[in-house]
């Protein structure tokens, strides 16, 4: 999944759509009204980037609820006004959120390398120039491959 915000806002409101588009296959009314306020307490939650992820995941399983015709935990409730970061642990896989929260320091500690190449980089003969120019998938994972050949060393 890519992290940059406008792609996670994108996912977002597909998933919105999604979601309003399912409702009626809850049978039942006060479960439509909340899956409706789930909705609106997510679109509100956009302050940082661990907190528009955390609302991703959120919407996402809020969805499959919707598939299921049922609404489990936590969202056979109504939302809380606390904080997602601070709910995250009521999610299937909330301790994953809050590694997340772990990982998104350790990020912050990386940043101060900031101004390096990364070492990918550093090493290529071209100093990363063929692999700047290559394109980049918005979704999946992007594999480099090289195959040098070198002249034999004399003896």
């Amino acid at each position: 999944m890519s992290d940059k915000v406008e792609d996670l806002n994108y996912d977002f409101n597909y998933n919105l759509f999604i979601a309003k588009t399912l409702l009626n296959n809850l049978a039942k009314h006060e479960d439509k009204t909340r899956a409706t306020r789930w909705m609106k307490k997510l679109s509100t939650c956009n302050r940082t980037l661990n907190e528009i992820k955390l609302r991703n995941d959120f919407m996402y399983y809020l969805i499959v609820n919707i598939q299921n015709g049922e609404l489990q935990p936590p969202f056979n409730e109504n939302p809380p006004q606390k904080p997602l970061p601070s709910i995250a642990h009521l999610l299937p896989g909330g301790a994953e959120a809050e590694a997340r929260d772990e990982a998104a320091a350790f990020e912050k500690m990386e940043e101060t390398t900031a101004g390096r190449k990364p070492m990918l980089y550093e090493n290529s003969p071209d100093g990363g120039a063929f692999l700047a120019a290559q394109p980049i998938p918005r979704c999946g994972a992007f594999c480099y491959l090289a195959v040098v050949a070198r002249k034999p060393e004399a003896d």
